[in-house]
């Protein structure tokens, strides 16, 4: 983990979006609003409206920690366009957190691949 992380997280510009890896063993919903701070922060700094994050938690959230978790990614990247792809398939959650982002503005899909995801953010 990085520095009294509990989350590694590894970002890098790729023209047309922000690819982001994230993970660690428990995912939190402190945890998350830490790393969604750091990408909005990096968004912000370049002006990136798409975003590909692969989250690599081995154990996922449960609803009312995914809600907070929406409400902080509603207020940090209204707008934005996320792929999501889950390694480990975490799929009832996500979908979840899918619909609770759109409700606050976050135009967010999920995917089985990357391949598929990287496809969808490039067409939108």
């Amino acid at each position: 983990m990085n520095a009294g992380k509990p989350y590694d997280i590894e970002m890098e510009d790729r023209g047309d979006y922000l690819w982001v890896l994230v993970g660690g063993e428990k995912l939190t919903a402190s945890t998350a609003v830490a790393y969604w701070r750091e990408i909005a922060d990096r968004c912000h700094g370049s002006s990136c409206n798409k975003i590909l994050i692969e989250k690599n938690f081995t154990k996922s959230v449960g609803p009312a920690e995914m809600l907070e978790m929406a409400e902080t990614l509603g207020n940090l990247l209204p707008g934005q366009r996320i792929a999501f792809y889950d390694r480990y398939d975490h799929s009832s959650i996500n979908e979840l957190g899918k619909k609770l982002a759109r409700n606050r503005d976050v135009m967010m899909q999920t995917f089985k691949n990357v391949q598929d995801a990287e496809k969808w953010l490039r067409a939108n």
